[in-house]
């Protein structure tokens, strides 16, 4: 999640489109958004994968979040991205079975951007990345949400309002 000051994205407009790429720690030019994609993991017992930011996040740190993901790079697609996120935070590097569960416009303190949510089905224990993340866990959906997990990072909440209706 972390920015390198040398990773180029693309930047598109309102309806998604690829306009130009820079720099990601530059920031979009004016009107464009960045693009994100996360994933929402489950275990087979229907747990989401909750974690909390390090201490150093550049956004929302110490906050807990169920979306695993980061910036989509140049000519990346947002799957790769999701996969790429997956094996760099979580040292998941196969994902089989990866599905779309929605894409949305997110208007945010740090950033408006376009965010594809993805769910997958964890099949082994996380290695998370100490950089990254400082704990993770499976919890039951609603413990997320009503459990203390606090503070949960917006989009976060959301990505378990929408997939798991309580």
């Amino acid at each position: 999640m972390n920015a390198h000051p040398s990773e180029r994205v693309d930047y598109v407009d309102p309806g998604d489109r690829v306009v130009t790429q820079g720099g990601r720690a530059a920031g979009p030019p004016a009107g464009l958004l960045r693009r994100y994609a996360a994933t929402v993991c489950t275990d087979h017992a229907g747990r989401v994968l909750l974690y909390r930011r390090t201490a150093t996040a550049p956004a929302y740190p110490d906050h807990y979040d169920v979306l695993v993901g980061g910036a989509v790079r140049t000519g990346e697609e947002y799957r790769t991205a999701a996969v790429r996120e997956l094996g760099e935070e979580l040292g998941w590097t196969t994902v089989t079975g990866l599905t779309e569960a929605y894409r949305i416009r997110v208007d945010d303190p740090h950033g408006d951007c376009f965010l594809t949510v993805h769910r997958w089905v964890a099949d082994r224990p996380p290695r998370p990345d100490p950089r990254e993340i400082a704990w993770c866990g499976f919890i039951a959906p609603l413990a997320v949400m009503t459990g203390g997990y606090t503070p949960l990072v917006p989009a976060g909440a959301e990505a378990v309002r929408r997939l798991f209706p309580l």
